[in-house]
C-alpha cells in the first residue's frame, strides 16, 4: 500500500523495514523484562538478540531467494536488496534457532528458559513485521473477487509486478485485481498468539512449555493461510500440501514429541 513511506534526499525510506526494525525493537524490550522477572541477567537477552538478528535476515533471506529461485535467478543483484522486502519467517526462523541455541550452549545458559522467555517477543514481531508486508505489497494472497484488497500500482510493490507477469492487468494499470490479504491475517494470528501464550503462562509447567506451544500454534496459523497465499511455483506434496504446509505438519509432530518428554522430565 505504501511501499515507501518517505524520502530523504534522494533514499527512500521502506515501509517493510521500518516495521522490521519497530519488531526487533518492541520484542527485545519484552524480552529483557521478561528475563527479569523470571530471574535473567537482562544483557544476556541483548547478547542473543545480536544472533537472532543475524540469522532472521541471513537465514530469512536465503529462504525467500530459495522460494523465488527464478526471479532472482534472471535478477541476482536484487538478492542485496533486503530493504524492499523479501524474507521468509521459517528460513529466519531455523537459521536463528540455530545460532541461539550454539550460543546458549557454549555460555552453558538453559536454552529451553530463555526460549521461553523470548517467544511472546517472537509472536509480537510476527504481527509486527507482517504489517510491513501488507505495506509492502510482498506475502500477498490469491485473486479473489470477495474480501480481496486492491494495491494501487505506486512504487510498483511485488504483488502489482506479479500480475503485470502473469497478464491478469495491462501495463499502466492503476492498481492490482483484488488479492485476499494474507500478510494482514498473519498480523492478526500472531497477535492472538501473543495473548495466548500471555494466558497460558500461568499454566507453565516446564521449561520449554510456552516455546513448543508457540510452534504448534503458529504451525497452524500459517498452515491454513497457506491455502490462501499466492505461489508463483504452485508446486504442490501429494498434490495437495505446499512444500511449507508440509515442513509446518513435521514441526508439530516434533513439538509434540518434546512436549511429551519435558513434561516426563519435569
Amino acid at each position: 500500500m505504501y511501499r515507501i513511506l518517505f524520502t530523504i534526499g534522494s533514499f527512500p525510506i521502506y515501509s517493510y523495514g521500518v516495521m522490521l526494525a519497530l519488531a526487533f525493537i518492541v520484542g527485545i524490550f519484552l524480552a529483557m523484562k521478561e528475563a527479569k522477572r523470571s530471574g535473567e541477567d537482562p544483557e544476556r537477552v541483548l547478547d542473543i538478540s545480536l544472533y537472532v538478528i543475524l540469522g532472521a535476515l541471513i537465514g530469512g533471506r536465503l529462504g525467500y531467494i530459495i522460494f523465488n529461485i527464478d526471479y532472482y535467478f534472471t535478477n541476482p543483484i536484487k538478492i542485496l536488496y533486503f530493504r524492499q522486502g523479501g524474507l521468509s519467517f521459517l528460513g529466519a526462523f531455523l537459521v536463528a534457532y540455530s545460532l541461539c541455541w550454539l550460543y546458549v550452549k557454549r555460555t552453558k545458559l538453559s536454552f529451553w528458559k530463555f526460549a521461553d522467555i523470548a517467544t511472546p517477543s517472537i509472536a509480537i514481531g510476527i504481527g509486527i513485521a507482517r504489517i510491513g508486508c501488507f505495506l509492502n505489497g510482498c506475502c500477498f494472497g490469491v485473486v479473489t473477487e470477495n474480501c480481496g484488497i486492491k494495491f494501487p500500482s505506486l512504487h510498483m510493490p511485488p504483488v502489482y509486478l506479479q500480475q503485470l507477469k502473469d497478464g491478469l492487468i495491462a501495463s499502466g494499470s492503476s492498481c492490482t485485481l483484488p488479492v485476499i490479504p494474507t500478510q494482514l491475517y498473519s498480523s492478526l494470528y500472531g497477535f492472538l498468539i501473543f495473548f495466548i501464550l500471555l494466558w497460558i503462562k500461568k499454566y507453565k509447567k516446564y521449561d520449554g512449555f510456552l516455546f513448543l506451544y508457540f510452534l504448534i500454534l503458529y504451525s497452524i496459523s500459517r498452515f491454513t493461510i497457506e491455502f490462501f497465499r499466492f505461489y508463483e511455483d504452485n508446486y504442490k506434496i501429494f498434490n495437495y500440501f505446499t512444500v511449507t504446509q508440509t515442513i509446518l505438519i513435521g514441526v508439530i509432530l516434533v513439538s509434540l514429541v518434546f512436549m511429551n518428554i519435558l513434561k516426563k522430565k519435569a
